[in-house]
């Protein structure tokens, strides 16, 4: 178990790491990411991006939250609306698709042919999620690792809802806690 963390907490840091080196030289040589966010709020439909937001807090997380959290802060300037209430509504969208996730993981466990597929490709994480899934569910809420798969995940392997919708609250602290880390940055 610790030996399966410690590799993805390497791999998470190497990620992360190429992630800020991109955005260090974008900023240096290409686009500021205020200048970026300022194109998207003067040109993009805001409820088209909390749309798109949600979809992908509900699927697979594939845009990282941390994009709209500094989208938030341009967007409150330009409709006059307090960065950190735009922040907590991101959150709260972001923990509803992780109960979202969770549903759909519920449902699509129950489908004979994933079932058989799910088990046999993921039966050992199922296993250590069954173990330690309120580790992994706060893991997933507090960092950048996707919320909404390891909700779906829990979903699939039958992780109890009251505490995955408990620990999901901890998704609140990672948006204000980002938030004053990337409001300082833009």
């Amino acid at each position: 178990m610790f030996l399966f963390l410690g590799s993805n907490l390497l791999k998470l840091l190497g990620v992360l790491a190429v992630f800020f080196g991109l955005i260090f030289l974008m900023e240096t040589f290409v686009i500021t990411l205020k200048e970026i966010f300022s194109i998207i709020v003067g040109n993009v439909d805001t409820w088209a991006v909390f749309t798109v937001f949600v979809l992908s807090e509900s699927f697979l997380g594939i845009i990282p939250p941390d994009f709209f959290i500094v989208w938030t802060k341009e967007l409150s300037h330009h409709i006059n609306v307090n960065a950190w209430l735009l922040v907590g509504f991101l959150a709260t969208l972001s923990y509803v698709g992780g109960m979202i996730s969770f549903a759909v993981g519920m449902r699509i466990i129950k489908i004979p042919r994933i079932h058989k597929w799910a088990l046999k490709k993921y039966g050992n994480l199922f296993n250590n999620l069954k173990k330690w899934g309120g580790f992994f569910v706060v893991l997933s809420a507090l960092l950048p690792v996707p919320f909404s798969i390891v909700m779906m995940i829990c979903g699939i392997t039958g992780y109890p809802f009251k505490w995955a919708a408990y620990l999901g609250l901890f998704r609140y602290l990672r948006f204000f806690g980002y938030a004053l880390f990337l409001f300082t940055l833009v």
